[in-house]
């Protein structure tokens, strides 16, 4: 039997149920290979990469070590990093094509043993005054590459190809976009041999702080007053809000590591803050007609999902109220066996995609999105290699396996973060939720309940707010709400898109961010 993945951006691979048949928990560049494995204790999220190790099963997390070898998980350097050293290298065309704006990767040393990498690029517009966007991509352990080259990025991998062409509906056509691999070891950022892995969302927070502070205050200080706006996407629905409320927090305390940057917004895109969300939304996403894909269940099924619903309420108010990791591990194995398994049947067997209902799955559990391009080939090109200073022996993987592991092995990601974005919001710092309407594993209707019970002061006034259809010239359809003191939260669901909206509906999502960067989406 093949071990389930969550998936885009999610990746979790389940041990409590040896029957659980899910595909990552984000869409991966995994578009030609496929392999089987067996159930073990552990649950990914986000991205697997061609050749990647099993997960491991040892139960005791503390015990979990990087390893020396050629992956992405490994440093690329054997001395310990110096806290406070960065690198700064300008590329070009042969990288990532753009239309001449300024671009440069880099990585910056944040603890003796992490050194997180980055690749910015300059606003087409005006750089010196347009904001400051910051992008991550979830998993935990998915590369923030695939937001780069299949999504938002100033270029864009067609598929097959070994070249970028340039983005027209890039995000930093009116904002400077700097991608960032994190935790450390993900992607192309490094953690030193035989350093810990991070198993806590909050693990990854005080290096997200201290390279903020590195990168606006040493490598671009003209940048250091520009609004920053914080975005991440699916299991970055963890990043974003902790890491930000961490940075609130020593702010708070008056820590000398606090990051005191302008920080305006969080943009959450098709993002877990709650996984009951995505099962209380299951019902009507798939029998009551919802979005552009009609009902896909059968009666039977349909009552089996209906009368699922109010356990699924019971044990998501009991994860809830413990706020427990173990507690709601216990919610999510209920999930996985009673309100997912008849539509991932649907999937394994190669009809539907859990990313976007109306494409298949070409190479379950992966489930490729096989009009986009293959990251991982184009990052493991010895020229793409050789650009971005890596040695030929690096191998790129775009989701880290035991950093993963770790995580699923702890039991924390199964928290919900709705205090976490209830304490951003009531800090004055406004959320926006982008939100792919044909996204299965991370449903509109099932975000839409969870940001209804988000329980922050503008609570009443969101609940009471009118949908209403997106306005002319988004180059998007879809509906849309704003509510809270200036509309602080708001909600925007787009037709068309799944788990990537950017990657899906690229100029509609450009316009609508564009739109939020101006102060729009008020209500």
């Amino acid at each position: 039997m093949r071990r389930g993945v969550l998936a885009s951006s999610f990746l979790l691979v389940s041990s409590a149920t040896a029957h659980l048949r899910l595909p990552p928990f984000f869409p991966t560049s995994k578009q030609y290979k496929s392999f089987d494995f067996d159930i073990s204790p552990s649950f990914h999220f986000q991205n697997f990469a061609p050749g990647a190790q099993q997960p491991l099963t040892n139960p005791d997390i503390d015990t979990l070590t990087t390893t020396t070898s050629s992956s992405s998980s490994s440093s690329s350097a054997s001395t310990p990093f110096q806290p406070g050293q960065y690198t700064l290298t300008p590329q070009n065309d042969s990288t990532c094509a753009t239309y001449g704006e300024s671009q440069w990767t880099g990585t910056v040393d944040v603890t003796p043993s992490h050194r997180l990498f980055f690749w910015f690029f300059n606003s087409r517009n005006d750089p010196v005054r347009d904001p400051v966007i910051v992008w991550m991509n979830g998993g935990p352990g998915g590369s923030s590459m695939m937001g780069l080259f299949n999504e938002l990025g100033a270029c864009w991998l067609d598929p097959g190809a070994n070249a970028t062409v340039p983005n027209p509906f890039a995000w930093n056509n009116n904002a400077s976009v700097l991608f960032l691999d994190q935790p450390a070891g993900v992607g192309l950022s490094s953690r030193s041999p035989g350093s810990p892995l991070q198993a806590h969302d909050i693990d990854g927070a005080a290096d997200f702080q201290a390279f903020l502070n590195i990168f606006f205050h040493k490598i671009f200080p003209d940048r250091a007053r520009l609004p920053i706006h914080i975005a991440a996407e699916s299991y970055g629905g963890h990043y974003g809000p902790v890491y930000l409320k961490h940075i609130l927090d020593s702010r708070r305390f008056n820590s000398p590591d606090a990051f005191r940057g302008n920080i305006s917004s969080l943009i959450l895109v098709d993002a877990v803050i709650d996984f009951a969300a995505p099962a209380v939304g299951t019902y009507e996403f798939l029998c009551k007609g919802y979005g552009h894909h009609g009902k896909i269940m059968n009666d039977s099924t349909c009552d089996a999902l209906r009368r699922s619903v109010p356990k699924v309420f019971e044990l998501d108010r009991n994860c809830d109220a413990g706020n427990d990791g173990y507690e709601c591990w216990g919610m999510t194995t209920f999930l996985e066996e009673v309100v997912h398994p008849y539509y991932y049947a649907e999937v394994e067997a190669g009809k539907r995609n859990p990313f976007n209902v109306h494409i298949p799955c070409p190479n379950w559990p992966w489930c490729a999105d096989i009009r986009k391009g293959n990251i991982t080939a184009y990052l493991n090109q010895p020229p793409v290699k050789a650009a971005l200073g890596f040695p030929p022996s690096f191998t790129f993987e775009d989701v880290d396996i035991p950093l993963n592991t770790a995580y699923t092995l702890s039991k924390d990601p199964f928290r919900p973060t709705a205090r976490q974005v209830a304490a951003v919001l009531d800090a004055g710092i406004r959320v926006l939720v982008l939100q792919g309407n044909e996204d299965y594993i991370v449903n509109t209707p099932g975000n839409m309940w969870a940001y209804d019970n988000l329980r922050w002061s503008g609570l009443a006034d969101y609940r009471l707010a009118h949908w209403r259809p997106l306005p002319e010239g988004m180059a998007a359809t879809g509906t849309w709400k704003a509510g809270g003191e200036e509309g602080r939260l708001a909600f925007v669901a787009v037709d068309g898109a799944g788990h990537t909206v950017p990657g899906d509906v690229r100029e509609g999502s450009w316009r609508i961010v564009k739109e939020w960067l101006e102060g729009g989406w008020r209500g």
